[in-house]
């Protein structure tokens, strides 16, 4: 029986009840009542990623699921949770579970925090143990870590999906949430609250201590994720020349951060500066743990590559005398390096392709593809580094033209059997075998085209600013979940990273999260990331006038030798 007016509707989802507001979005009312829904592709109904399974209730279908869905899918039951509308009481099945693999919480490869030798925390607010947490609030993921104040050991770290998620998935779409009506604003602070309270409890219950006893806590973050998480106004960020509302270091009582951090209520909570529009205290946390404010006589870039990646070159500049000097800026590369906007996209986990390469026959030809499966089992998806891994391999063995065009006709025929019976139509278009289930499409391609562009035109004009090219890179640092597990030939392949030796590209892990480790166990760490953040000088690549042409020119594929924009 349907509620009456005024009353709430009833939802039974994963085994218990929760009441939600008639005439809403289902995808918002389930990530009101804490179920994650992912939306990556902006509540627009084209990704599948919110598909649900409703066995009661009136859920008439819409014509974005009659696009997207087969006739026996929608009469088993599934629909987009964004395009339904709550009319009544059901029952709803959440598919597929989501699934972080836990690499998302890896130390940076950068080497261990030193143990603090300036603690920051209020000793009267703990006699014995004292405890700290680090935060990362990424745009896709939060990381969250437990460290001891008085040893700087780690006692435990976990993750879990941002929910802001639900709002959309890349940067742009989540601002114009939260300033699409009076409350949004607050209401994407809360869930991410919510979920850290969350992260917080795991922790404790893992490390067998009480939340009381985190005395000091630290956050790192984009510029868009520090305002909301803050919940501060983020307007003039939502729009060209994107301005943030503050760039300074921020403290705040534990109890004064939305609903309260549910650690010690007078904890202070420190978060590391920001530079610039989408230049934030992520990309300064980076800066920090890659000690990018040190004079050294190399040239360093630094990448912190995900749905939003921050660049930063540091060193002696040819365009200051050889005075030390650090550029940096931002590329909105959307969720494709964490398997959003991909047509069978996921992040790392069970059944994930993870790494894809090419068969060479005994002729010395490519005679087919080899794919490997996280947990060995058959193919569910494919996260980031699998995507890149099988674009490199599908222009190696020919699959794909350096434009990123699918063979066919005569350059197909001309492949070996066992390659060209990999191209098939699949439900999405046509595209490439990587396994049974598993098809990469020709617009999934496009997709990481469209993504790499954006991270290798940033990492151009930021070396322009600076004043070298790839040759003069001593390292080139990749950091974050995808940068950290990408093949390394792979980038290279594909033009996401500019030619440089190979030695010289390392993936460092989670560099953002480590610089907020420093900061949290010493003083002196948070006034590095201050003098950085003052030291930086940012890039804005929306305005600069050779973004256009530099970021069409990274779209395509290098050939056998050097090319790419940094080619002559």
């Amino acid at each position: 029986m349907a509620p009456g007016r005024g009353e709430p509707a009833v939802l039974e989802v994963a085994g218990r009840q929760v009441e939600v507001a008639l005439g809403q979005r289902l995808s918002f009312a389930l990530l009101r009542a804490g179920v994650m829904i992912e939306t990556p592709c902006g509540s627009r109904g084209k990704c599948r990623k919110c598909r649900v399974q409703v066995t009661a209730g009136d859920w008439p279908v819409t014509q974005a699921e009659r696009d997207q869905m087969a006739p026996e899918e929608l009469a088993a039951g599934f629909r987009l949770s964004c395009q339904q509308v709550v009319r009544g009481s059901g029952t709803v099945v959440v598919v597929p579970e989501l699934q972080i693999s836990s690499q998302k919480t890896g130390i940076s490869r950068l080497g261990a925090a030193a143990a603090p030798t300036d603690p920051w925390y209020d000793r009267s607010l703990t006699a014995a143990r004292p405890l700290g947490l680090a935060l990362d609030i990424g745009t896709t993921t939060v990381v969250a870590a437990l460290l001891r104040l008085d040893t700087g050991e780690e006692l435990a770290g976990l993750s879990t999906p941002n929910p802001q998620g639900g709002f959309g998935a890349d940067l742009m779409s989540r601002l114009s949430y939260a300033i699409s009506a009076d409350d949004a604003r607050a209401e994407l602070q809360t869930v991410v609250v919510r979920a850290v309270n969350d992260l917080v409890a795991r922790l404790c219950r893992r490390a067998g201590c009480a939340p009381e006893q985190i005395v000091a806590a630290t956050m790192v973050g984009n510029t868009a994720m520090h305002h909301l998480f803050f919940g501060l106004p983020v307007e003039d960020l939502a729009l060209a020349p994107y301005v943030p509302s503050v760039t300074d270091a921020i403290e705040r009582r534990a109890a004064e951060v939305g609903e309260g951090l549910a650690i010690h209520p007078r904890a202070t909570l420190y978060a590391l500066p920001n530079v610039a529009g989408f230049v934030g205290a992520d990309a300064v946390a980076v800066m920090l743990a890659c000690g990018l404010d040190q004079p050294t006589p190399q040239v360093r870039m630094a990448a912190d590559i995900g749905t939003n990646g921050e660049i930063s070159v540091a060193g002696p500049s040819p365009l200051a005398g050889g005075r030390h000097r650090i550029v940096c800026c931002s590329a909105p590369a959307g969720p494709a390096f964490e398997g959003g906007e991909i047509s069978q996209g996921m992040r790392a986990g069970p059944g994930a392709v993870e790494a894809v390469d090419v068969l060479v026959g005994p002729d010395g030809r490519p005679a087919n593809l080899t794919v490997g499966v996280i947990g060995g089992g058959p193919a569910r998806g494919i996260c980031g580094s699998g995507l890149l891994d099988a674009v490199a391999a599908a222009v190696r063995a020919g699959l794909l033209d350096l434009g990123g065009r699918l063979a066919s006709g005569p350059r197909l025929a001309a492949l070996a059997p066992g390659l060209a019976a990999r191209v098939t139509e699949g439900p999405n278009g046509r595209g490439i075998a990587l396994d049974p289930g598993v098809i990469l499409t020709q617009k999934d391609v496009r997709a990481l085209q469209l993504a790499k562009g954006a991270i290798r035109s940033g990492m151009e004009l930021a070396m322009r600013a600076f004043g070298v090219g790839p040759a003069d890179l001593d390292a080139l640092w990749l950091a974050g979940a995808f940068g950290n597990y990408l093949h390394p030939e792979a980038a290279l392949a594909c033009g996401l990273v500019p030619p440089v030796a190979r030695e010289r590209l390392q993936p460092v892990g989670n560099a953002a999260a480590q610089g907020g480790k420093l900061a949290l166990l010493s003083d002196s760490a948070r006034r590095r990331a201050e003098t950085l953040a003052n030291m930086a000088e940012h890039v804005e690549l929306a305005t600069h006038p050779d973004f256009e042409g530099i970021f069409f020119e990274a779209l395509g594929f290098p050939g056998p030798g050097p090319a790419g924009p940094s080619s002559p």
